[in-house]
This record gives C-alpha cells, structure tokens and sequence, in this order.
C-alpha cells in the first residue's frame, strides 16, 4: 500500500491515462468483436438482407459516419471528371444555380434509403417502444426514395455504365477512404455489407457479380472515360464551395490546397488543377493520421446513431432534418419524399397521404 502512497502526481496521471486508452481500446473494439462473434461467417451478409442493413447502418451512422458521408458526398464529385456527366449536368442547369438544393436533396434522398435501421435503433435506445407498423412505415421511407431517385435518374438520357460507375465508387471510395482516414480498416463483413444488393432497387443493369468484379468494371472504365474537359471543373467548383460553407472563409483557401491530395493523377488533369506538392502531401497525412490516432486512443465511441432523418414526421407531415449540414438551408419546415429533387420535377402537393398514430398527420 505504501509503495501507491509515495507515487508522484504525474506518475498517477500516467496510469489515470494507461487505464483511460485501456477504457478506450475495449470500447472501440467491442462493436466490430460482437460483429465477428455473431456472424462468424463474412459470405452470410451476402445473403441476409437484415444482417447487411444492421452491419452497414454501424459502419456509416456509427462507426465512420462523418468520413463515410464525406466520401460518398466525394464519390458524386469524382463523377464530375467524366466528361459524357459534367456535360449532362451543365446542361441541366441544376450545379450553376441550385448547386446547395441539389446536395442537400441527394444527401437526404440517400440517408433516406440507408437509415431505416439505424433510426430504428435510436428510438429503440431513448427508451420508445416501435410497433410492427412503425417498423414497416421505417422500411417504407427506403422504398419511396428509391422510386424517387429512379423518377429524377429516367428524366435524363444517363448511361448505364455511367450508373453502374457511380455505383463503384459508392463502394470503392468508403472502404478506401476509411482504410486511409480512419482510425481503423473495415472488416471483410463491413465491405460485404455495401455490397449487398448495391443498384438493383435502381434498375441499373450489368452490374458486376461480385466486389472484384466491380471494382475491375470502375478502373476499366476510369481508363477509358476520365479526360479533361472545361465542363469538369465548372461542375466541380460550385460543388467544391458548397461544401466549404460548413467551414469559416479563412479555412477555405487551405481546402483548396489540401483538395488534389483526394484525387489520382487521372483526376487532377481531368479537372486541370495543380498536383500537390510534397510538402501539402505531407501535412495532408499528418493530419489525417493524427485525427485517426486520436479518434483510436482517446475517444470513446458513440452511443447511438449519428443520423439526420428523424424516426417521425411533423404535425404537418413532414420530416425535419436534426441537424443542417450546408448553407442556406433547406426544409427547416421539413421535406415530402417524392417532393424532393429539382423543382421542375415537383409534384404539387405531396402525394403521399400520412397518419397520426405514426407521429404525422399524413399515411406513409
């Protein structure tokens, strides 16, 4: 007992700190053991749609959620280095002049089809109870974005290889920027989860049978499409100081020199923009790796589900996002599923009729 008593101070702030980051480690860990403990098998998400929803809601709401988001909002971007799209989506008018409702739109059209699970969870763990009605009315948000975002895709003349490409980088970009960022890589069952069943509610074809595949598909296609093109980076920039609205300005020239640090060579010339130096590269890295060692060492893991899409709608029938990532912003009066989208596509009432006992005024 003596030997405790003649301990100096920073020597208990060093076992306080050992004890702490120990804390830390089976916390971090524990969520992705439970994982392996209940399917020890990867190949079963590929063939079980809850375990995919539950495994993939924990890897982009939980476990990663502000890089996961981030590199799906980058996946949309790189499509931008495509000539065949930037030209398409000049031509629409939609970046020049609504860039900020366009990606709020997208942001909320896709958080809608994946986070019926997690939204589940969440009201699960503030202590409600969720009927099967309310489980089903859950699921039937998903479906409705879908149809939403098919209504949006079949007013203009896409390629489905230009679908089926955007569809790779969904699931290349994550796992790659997860792999570079995060604080650790994800696990086999975690790449099978984005996987699962990736397009085919969109009616996209010729989808690729297996992740290899795809990603073969996604570099075959880079190799034979990416070129430069004035369009690319008039699509691009708009996107780019959108995005920055969620820093102060004095940030948002370090963006500019910190941005061709996410891009390949192919890239950077498609949007005709300077290759980072050595030393942005450098900085680029200790950052990112200090944040993922951070994150892996001293901070606890979240509890719940880092979601905007609310589990109920509003008195008025509609759903209020919880939280805004850009600005201006939208739908502080909430959003309609099949409202949302360019205005010329707009329904003019929404058509969707909801009910009271799911916490609305209209049925879902």
């Amino acid at each position: 007992m003596d030997c405790f008593t003649q301990l100096s101070i920073p020597t208990w702030m060093l076992l306080g700190l050992a004890v702490y980051c120990g804390i830390v480690r089976f916390y971090r860990y524990k969520s992705l053991n439970d994982m392996i403990k209940k399917y020890p098998d990867p190949n079963t998400i590929l063939h079980n749609n809850e375990a995919a929803n539950e495994i993939y809601g924990n890897v982009f709401r939980r476990e990663f959620p502000n890089v996961a988001r981030t590199s799906m909002e980058f996946s949309l971007f790189k499509t931008f280095v495509i000539p065949n799209v930037s030209k398409l989506l000049v031509a629409t008018g939609e970046f020049a002049n609504n860039c900020t409702k366009r990606a709020e739109d997208t942001e909320i059209i896709l958080s809608e089809m994946i986070d019926a699970y997690p939204r589940i969870q969440n009201h699960l763990m503030q202590g409600h109870t969720v009927s099967e009605k309310e489980v089903e009315q859950q699921h039937h948000r998903h479906k409705l974005s879908v149809e939403r975002l098919n209504q949006i895709h079949g007013r203009y003349p896409i390629r489905n290889s230009d679908f089926v490409y955007t569809l790779a980088l969904f699931l290349a970009d994550p796992i790659q920027w997860i792999e570079d960022y995060e604080w650790r890589p994800l696990d086999i069952r975690e790449i099978n989860a984005i996987w699962y069943d990736l397009g085919l509610e969109m009616n996209i074809k010729d989808i690729p049978e297996s992740v290899e595949g795809l990603l073969k598909f996604k570099e075959d296609h880079e190799d034979k499409e990416i070129a430069y093109s004035p369009t690319n980076w008039k699509v691009a920039l708009p996107t780019i100081e959108h995005l920055l609205t969620r820093l102060p300005k004095f940030l948002w020239p370090a963006v500019f020199k910190f941005l061709p640090c996410l891009l390949d060579k192919r890239a950077i010339g498609a949007f005709g923009i300077e290759a980072p130096s050595w030393f942005i590269q450098l900085v680029f890295k200790i950052l990112v790796r200090g944040r993922a060692l951070f994150i892996r060492y001293f901070c606890l893991p979240r509890r719940q589900y880092l979601l905007r899409t609310p589990f109920h709608a509003n008195e008025d029938g509609r759903y209020v996002p919880h939280f805004f990532l850009y600005k201006p912003e939208f739908y502080h009066g909430g959003y309609c599923i099949p409202e949302l989208g360019p205005e010329k596509m707009r329904p003019k009432t929404c058509p969707i009729i909801h009910r009271k006992s799911y916490g609305a005024t209209n049925k879902e």
